[in-house]
């Protein structure tokens, strides 16, 4: 009696997830607490510094005419300082998070994965990989929060069909397309998202439609002004007088080039690279140095006139060339990308074994991750039938970050464990949904198999009088 009426004040699935989420805040707010603001090289290109040697002018722009994309400057020009900055960032990244336990919850069914999932959820969140970006000063924390709370969104407006949560995931998509530019890839597969939705659900067709239109626009927008910014951020790095693309190549040199005499001797072989040893100095060093890479790679006439020759089509070629020796170099970049990182250093609240689990040793990540993929993929291929929208968007989530992490690595070069956070992220996120979805149709199927207690109860009467009217 006394638990039916404890039952009725308070339901016990609602407890739960209300336990979780105040578990989870605090642990947050413990890290808010004891974090520290983490500012970097390029920090003065997202916030100005209060200095005049790093205040060139305008950090927002809506046309390009910035050093960045306007989505992370035009955040920070609102608070004073970095303190309060870290701190807004913090407070995104928790409603984000927050928001998708919320929304996994809501579209599951079974009390069991139902904890699994926001439980899981909310530890990635805790996890110092994931929670120290709130606390640097840089685009990774809101390239991060942003796409977690578009996923929470477009999951919630999935399950209710509420209007204000397809808005909501619209408006967060857009101010995450400027973030960084690699973040259209993602945007892509957003858009594709909705075009299926509209096709499986005719009565969503236009709301569907209204918000692939925005987040095209979008996508358009920023792709125009991306050159823009480019030539702009020349003006503020470190070489302005190194074009885009030989900046490019000068990172890829100085990485994977000059300190690998196999590649090395690739190079000077089948691309006639000439020499350069103040800049093979530098690259037998440890230390990146930059700028005086650059200087060096200037003091070179003979290799900056290479450079400018071959900057935009050498590593193409190179890849064609010795597909065996750049797909070993492939290896270990991606290798990088996904074993996270932490650049402000915060609380760890997790325990140690739960954190190498989700981001194991770089020696051993590709193997982790590959097996949990591979177990992600079966498991949608086993739900997909019977919970089509959570088998989408987990196979969505795992395509978009694994596209978006090879398109970062081909057109980039440098931090590959920062600049690949959003995609390690998002591969972890896919596989957590992927399986905790499995998890639940199991046990719906294993619940419908099941006798129910009402069965239970009229099935006993009947076997007592079978049991007396077989009585001699």
């Amino acid at each position: 009696m006394l638990t039916d009426r404890l039952r009725r004040l308070v339901r016990l699935p609602e407890a739960v997830l209300a336990g979780l989420l105040a578990v989870f805040v605090a642990a947050r707010v413990l890290i808010c607490v004891r974090g520290d603001v983490f500012t970097s090289f390029d920090t003065f290109s997202y916030a100005h510094r209060g200095d005049a040697a790093f205040d060139r002018g305008s950090l927002v722009s809506l046309t390009g005419h910035a050093p960045r994309l306007w989505g992370v400057p035009v955040f920070y020009a609102i608070f004073p300082n970095d303190q309060a900055r870290a701190v807004a960032q913090w407070t995104v990244g928790t409603v984000a998070w927050g928001l998708l336990a919320w929304a996994l919850w809501a579209c599951l069914r079974t009390l069991v994965a139902r904890v699994v999932a926001a439980a899981a959820v909310l530890v990635v969140a805790l996890l110092p990989q994931v929670a120290n970006w709130d606390f640097a000063i840089l685009s990774e924390s809101l390239s991060i929060s942003l796409g977690v709370l578009t996923l929470a969104l477009m999951l919630l407006w999935a399950r209710t069909s509420a209007v204000w949560c397809l808005v909501g995931a619209t408006a967060a998509a857009v101010w995450w397309t400027f973030t960084r530019t690699d973040i259209r890839v993602f945007v892509v597969f957003v858009i594709l998202a909705l075009a299926v939705a509209a096709w499986r659900r005719p009565a969503r067709r236009r709301q569907a439609f209204v918000a692939a239109g925005v987040l095209v626009l979008a996508t358009i927008w920023c792709t125009a002004i991306t050159p823009v910014v480019d030539r702009t951020y020349t003006g503020w790095s470190a070489t302005p007088e190194v074009r885009h693309e030989e900046g490019l190549m000068l990172f890829r040199l100085r990485l994977h080039v000059l300190p690998d005499p196999e590649v090395k001797a690739i190079f000077q072989r089948e691309f006639g690279m000439p020499s350069c040893p103040g800049m093979e100095e530098i690259a037998a060093g440890p230390a990146w140095e930059t700028a005086k890479f650059a200087a060096a790679y200037e003091q070179c006439p003979e290799f900056k006139a290479w450079g400018e020759r071959n900057a935009a089509d050498v590593w193409q070629r190179y890849a064609e060339a010795e597909p065996g020796v750049f797909a070993r170099q492939m290896r270990e970049v991606v290798r990088l990308s996904v074993a996270g990182s932490d650049y402000a250093k915060t609380e760890r609240v997790v325990p140690t074994r739960v954190e190498k689990l989700v981001f194991p040793e770089r020696r051993d990540v590709l193997k982790a991750l590959g097996a949990a993929l591979v177990l992600a993929a079966v498991a949608v291929v086993v739900v997909a039938r019977r919970r089509p929208d959570l088998a989408l968007t987990a196979a969505v989530v795992a395509v978009s970050s694994g596209v978006s992490l090879l398109a970062g690595i081909w057109f980039g070069a440098g931090e590959y464990w920062r600049f690949g956070i959003q995609e390690a992220i998002g591969l972890r996120v896919a596989v957590l949904i992927a399986v905790v979805t499995a998890v639940d149709v199991a046990l719906v199927a294993w619940r419908s198999r099941a006798p129910q207690p009402q069965e239970q109860e009229q099935s006993a009467p009947e076997a007592v009088e079978k049991t007396t009217s077989g009585a001699p």
